[in-house]
């Protein structure tokens, strides 16, 4: 686990990231809505990405013949300072929206997969709606201690650059996937912990088959969050555990996304059709 300091000297703060929008890939980064049958999916990014991050599961989702939004996390897709003017608050009306939109979609299943702070969102949307299923990927519920310790330090470091955008490079390199800002703002980390903390604190509300996603390599996100979720989301009917020995936090993009994208069309495809069955 990294300590602060090794962070510090690996995400140096620097307020040059603000206003620089990066060289995005509009075909990947951007909202994405495919009209499929009436199964609907809602497949959301993490905090500082963009849709790019969980293409690759919207794209498998969408080729069942499923109905797919993946939304753009409001204040993202644009400069760090557009996200630093966000808030939890319409982070969380963003997803609500996207759930409407399948409703008014006539989408009569509904299923929510989220990255990292999507998972958050997902989950705290299953708490006020009833989802058909909700599949947790890297959801830091509980943040490993460098990262709280950046949330605390954040009124003196407001802003890092991450070293892989360094000499005008776009911090994804080749991997268009990863596309995401140059940099962070540390005082959304104080907005997702809230918002974790609001989840912790209703789990027993999720009344949904769960497929909690881990990754081997996750350096932002506390072990303990799966235990957290179990023990609390009492009335959950399952809750399914997949590990990727390989991948990084950013296990929708890494080296075994396609793994991930298929273990995650697995679990959707499997109470879809259970609940076909079971109206028959």
């Amino acid at each position: 686990m990294p300590s602060i300091i090794e962070a510090l000297k690996n995400y140096l703060p620097d307020k040059a990231v603000l206003d620089q929008r990066p060289p995005f890939d509009d075909d990947l980064s951007q909202p994405l809505f495919r009209k499929g049958n009436t199964i609907g999916c809602i497949t959301l990014h993490g905090i500082g990405g963009t849709p790019a991050n969980i293409r690759v599961v919207a794209d498998a989702l969408a080729a069942k013949g499923y109905t797919v939004i993946s939304p753009m996390i409001p204040g993202h897709g644009e400069t760090v300072r557009a996200q630093n003017a966000s808030t939890g608050a319409q982070w969380l009306d963003g997803i609500r929206a996207a759930y409407k939109r399948l409703k008014d979609e006539g989408c009569e299943q509904v299923y929510a997969l989220g990255l990292s702070l999507g998972g958050i969102l997902c989950g705290l949307l299953a708490e006020e709606e009833h989802l058909d299923g909700l599949a947790l990927i890297c959801t830091p519920i509980k943040m490993k201690q460098y990262l709280r310790t950046a949330r605390t330090l954040s009124p003196i470091i407001p802003v890092v650059g991450y070293p892989e955008s360094r000499g005008g490079k776009p911090a994804w390199g080749d991997n268009p996937y990863a596309q995401m800002y140059g940099g962070f703002s540390t005082k959304k980390l104080v907005d997702l912990s809230r918002l974790a903390r609001k989840l912790t604190r209703n789990l027993d509300k999720i009344d949904c088959p769960t497929l909690i996603v881990a990754a081997g390599q996750d350096d932002k996100v506390d072990p303990a969050s799966i235990e957290i979720f179990c023990s609390g989301a009492v009335n959950a009917p399952s809750v399914d555990l997949a590990e990727f020995e390989h991948s990084p936090h950013g296990c929708t993009y890494g080296p075994e996304r396609e793994q991930v994208a298929a273990r995650c069309v697995e679990f959707i495809s499997g109470l879809v059709d259970n609940a076909s069955a079971a109206s028959v």
